[in-house]
């Protein structure tokens, strides 16, 4: 019988770019990677710690210091709120601040100062701490420019129709202008009311006349104003009852100023001004 042919295999070739697990490259690698564990682990060691340091030295340094309790809160304000001691007070019982409890590191400033700029008759306040025990506040008050509803009212509105408790504000004369609003529109302390800017601006246009003042401005009217306005002159004074569209309140005035001035000249007496017709001044009796 014919001896069965031995197969020859071709032999294998190595590639060189494989490595070994047990050659020596190989344990290199793997002691490196080892090593850049061990130091990551290290590093994250040393940040927590860092951090839990950081956190008890803040706790018991800081805020169980005694050293920190509030025990002054200062309040700069031209208005209301720094007028006198009473109302200083009452802002701190507003603000929920407890002198010779709270510590300086537990208040929030920016919450306070949130707190502060939702009183209605506060248009902007800004507050800080001033180390070792001390609340520093500083207010910018709105400034009431009409009552609402009737004279010496309750209610009354800053120029931008915000309106506020006339008791918490400063500078509420008597004889501020009044703005009777319509009876669908309802005005509570701390809502801005669009529907009074109409009204402000004229009476902010107002101030720029010293003939004119403002006694009072109905709303009750869409398209139109009716004013009661005093006029003072060289001949006197007198109120007229001005009825206007709405808008471009400097030329109506100008119109106003002029139209009065001319009957006063003439020596007329009628006080009721009609403005609403096209390129003319009606006056009536």
């Amino acid at each position: 019988m014919r001896a069965k042919k031995e197969e020859i295999m071709p032999p294998v070739r190595k590639n060189k770019n494989t490595v070994n697990s047990d050659s020596p490259a190989a344990r290199q690698e793997k002691r490196k990677l080892r090593r850049g564990i061990i130091l990551l682990v290290i590093i994250g060691c040393f940040i927590v710690g860092c951090i839990v340091t950081a956190w008890w030295l803040k706790h018991r340094m800081l805020e169980q210091n005694r050293h920190f309790l509030l025990r002054r809160v200062t309040v700069e304000s031209s208005g209301f709120w720094g007028k006198n001691n009473e109302n200083r007070n009452a802002l701190i019982r507003k603000l929920d601040l407890n002198l010779n409890k709270d510590n300086l590191f537990d208040l929030d400033m920016k919450k306070l100062r949130s707190q502060l700029r939702s009183i209605p008759n506060i248009s902007d306040a800004q507050i800080c701490t001033v180390l070792p025990d001390t609340v520093a506040i500083s207010i910018e008050e709105r400034i009431p420019r009409a009552f609402l509803g009737r004279p010496n009212a309750e209610l009354v509105s800053d120029a931008n129709g915000m309106v506020m408790t006339a008791r918490q504000c400063f500078g509420v004369h008597p004889k501020l202008p009044v703005i009777l609003i319509p009876p669908d529109c309802r005005v509570y302390p701390g809502v801005m009311q669009p529907a009074l800017r109409e009204a402000l601006a004229l009476i902010m246009a107002v101030q720029r006349y010293q003939c004119f003042s403002v006694a009072l401005i109905s709303l009750r009217s869409p398209d139109e104003l009716f004013v009661l306005m005093d006029y003072r002159g060289l001949r006197g004074g007198r109120r007229y009852h001005v009825t206007m569209h709405r808008g471009n309140y400097p030329e109506s005035l100008d119109i106003l100023r002029s139209a009065i001035e001319d009957a006063r000249r003439r020596g007329d007496d009628r006080i009721k001004i009609n403005m609403t017709y096209a390129n003319q001044v009606v006056m009536s009796r």
